[in-house]
């Protein structure tokens, strides 16, 4: 990897990322060792620009869907309203999902009921005609 200059490696490096190529495709491209195309593409330091530039795009395809939520919900709503479902509702939940707004699940808790005046009998009411 000492032998490559920064050149070679920024060209490695854009034919990986921005070309899309596999390693073994670059290293025949270039003349060039599976070993050293892997050198290359490990090394963290030759790495932190492209990371910086992937943090950054999640965080404007974030902010992006933050700002579309207010108007998914809206139409969400509208939508509910509605009689039926549509591909703008699944959208909209969709939107409201990337964002983090999730519906409350209802939780199952047990239910205790407590009779003032005692247990009633238990058993079925007896039918028409049969004696108690």
């Amino acid at each position: 990897m000492g032998r490559l200059s920064e050149e070679k490696k920024k060209r490695l490096l854009c034919m990986y990322f921005e070309e899309e190529l596999e390693p073994e495709e670059i290293a025949a491209r270039m003349g060039l060792s599976g070993r050293t195309v892997t050198g290359v593409l490990s090394d963290r330091k030759l790495l932190e620009p492209y990371r910086r530039r992937s943090e950054a795009a999640k965080l404007r395809a974030q902010i992006c869907v933050n700002e579309s939520a207010e108007e998914a919900a809206r139409k969400q709503a509208e939508l509910m309203r509605g009689e039926e479902t549509s591909v703008g509702q699944r959208a909209a939940m969709d939107i409201l999902d990337r964002a983090g707004v999730r519906v409350p699940k209802e939780e199952k808790k047990d239910i205790r009921i407590t009779f003032a005046a005692g247990m009633p009998k238990l058993g079925m009411p007896k039918r028409s005609g049969e004696k108690e």
